[in-house]
């Protein structure tokens, strides 16, 4: 088994209003084949998605809520060091499974202490 690197990038635009925050934008998340530092040899389930990432924020005095919802546009499981290794040793191209979720929700909140 590995504890494989993780990557989370979001980009998006955000409109505000007295109470609200409404946000927009696009998230790429990544479990990469190879680690940045230390051994890349466990197993894992490389790949990566992209999704489009709608979000609401409601403000009050000092707590606020919010829910983003990514929605997968692209996802694709790339192939893994073990799929590299069977390919080797049989012969036979090697290109194992995924599992990707159609979209995820966010909620959370927050509260400012000053």
């Amino acid at each position: 088994m590995s504890v494989p690197d993780q990557e989370l990038i979001r980009l998006g635009l955000r409109y505000r209003t007295s109470s609200f925050n409404f946000s927009a934008g696009v998230r790429y998340e990544c479990l990469p084949l190879k680690d940045i530092i230390g051994e890349s040899d466990g197993f894992r389930r490389p790949g990566y998605i992209i999704s489009a990432e709608p979000g609401i924020t409601y403000r009050l005095k000092k707590l606020s809520v919010y829910a983003l919802v990514p929605i997968a546009l692209i996802r694709d499981r790339t192939i893994s060091v073990a799929d590299i290794r069977t390919t080797e040793l049989t012969g036979k191209y090697t290109h194992g499974d995924a599992a990707f979720a159609d979209y995820v929700i966010n909620i959370g909140a927050s509260f400012r202490f000053q």
